[in-house]
C-alpha cells in the first residue's frame, strides 16, 4: 500500500502523498492528478502505481492543495500554486535520495507538469501526459470560458460540480488571472527528453487533437491514441489497461 507522508510547501500548505518503494535504484515515478481528483484518481492511479510497482518501479502519488487529504481552500488554488506543490514534491523526493524521476500529469496536471522549469530539474528523465490540458483555449469544458471568468470576478469564484464524484469545487478569480498568462505546451517543444502522450479518441472534455498537435511539434515524443475511449479512460476497463500498459512500457524502456 505504501507509506503515507505529510509534507509542507514553502507557502505553508500541508500536502499528503503515498510513497511506494519496491527497490533501491533511486528511480521513481510521480503521479499528478487532475482538477477535482486526488492521489487515487478514481483508483486509476492506484492501478497504475500497482502496475509500476509490480514492474519494479518506485512511485509517489500525491494530493494537490485543496484536494484529497492535502490542506488548502479550493477558491485559493491557482496554476502557479499547483506548480509550487509539484516543485515541493520533487524536492522532497530528491532529499530522500531519488535522482531519476518519471513525471506523469493527467488532465489539468498536464498543464502543471508542462510548465516546470526543466532546467532546474535535470533529474526528470521522462514525461508522460494523460489527456493533458496543454492549451487552455482548446477544451470543451465550460470551466475556463469567458463567462466563467466573469462569474468568478463577480462572485470571487466559479462553482463547478462533478456529478460522477458528487463533489463541488470553487475556481477562484486568481486562477483565471493566472492561466490567462500561460500556454503550457510551449515549454515542451524544445525538450530533448522522451515524452509520451496518451489520449482517448472520444474525449469530449479535452479533444485528442490537442495532444496530437503538440506531440507532432515535440522533438522526442510518442503519441498513443486509445480508440473509443473517453476523458480519464472511464469508458472501459480495456482502455485504462491500455493506457497503463503503454505507460509502464514507456518508463521501462
Amino acid at each position: 500500500m505504501g507509506e503515507k507522508i505529510f509534507y509542507q510547501t514553502k507557502d505553508n500548505i500541508k500536502l499528503c502523498g503515498i510513497l511506494s518503494v519496491v527497490n533501491e535504484n533511486k528511480e521513481i515515478a510521480i503521479l499528478c492528478h487532475g482538477l477535482m481528483g486526488d492521489k487515487n484518481d478514481s483508483d486509476h492511479f492506484k492501478g497504475l502505481s500497482a502496475s509500476l510497482n509490480k514492474n519494479n518501479v518506485n512511485t509517489f502519488r500525491f494530493d494537490f492543495r485543496a484536494h484529497g487529504e492535502s490542506e488548502g481552500n479550493d477558491y485559493e488554488m491557482t496554476h502557479l500554486k499547483e506548480l509550487i506543490d509539484l516543485e515541493t514534491t520533487i524536492d522532497l523526493l530528491l532529499n530522500k535520495g531519488f535522482n531519476s524521476i518519471y513525471l506523469l500529469g493527467a488532465s489539468f496536471a498536464g498543464s502543471v507538469v508542462s510548465s516546470l522549469d526543466f532546467s532546474k530539474y535535470p533529474c526528470i528523465k521522462k514525461l508522460i501526459i494523460w489527456y493533458g490540458l496543454l492549451d487552455f483555449s482548446k477544451t470543451n469544458t465550460d470551466f475556463f470560458i469567458r463567462e466563467s471568468e466573469k462569474e468568478a470576478n463577480k462572485n470571487g469564484f466559479k462553482l463547478i460540480e462533478s456529478h460522477r464524484l458528487g463533489i463541488t469545487f470553487k475556481l477562484g478569480k486568481n486562477l483565471y488571472k493566472d492561466i490567462k498568462e500561460k500556454t503550457p505546451y510551449k515549454k515542451l517543444l524544445n525538450l530533448e527528453m522522451p515524452i509520451l502522450f496518451v489520449h482517448g479518441t472520444i474525449d469530449s472534455i479535452i479533444p485528442y487533437q490537442s495532444s496530437k498537435e503538440v506531440a507532432e511539434k515535440c522533438k522526442n515524443a510518442k503519441l498513443v491514441l486509445i480508440d473509443h475511449e473517453s476523458h480519464a479512460f472511464r469508458k472501459s476497463k480495456e482502455g485504462l489497461e491500455k493506457a497503463i500498459n503503454n505507460t509502464v512500457e514507456f518508463i521501462k524502456q
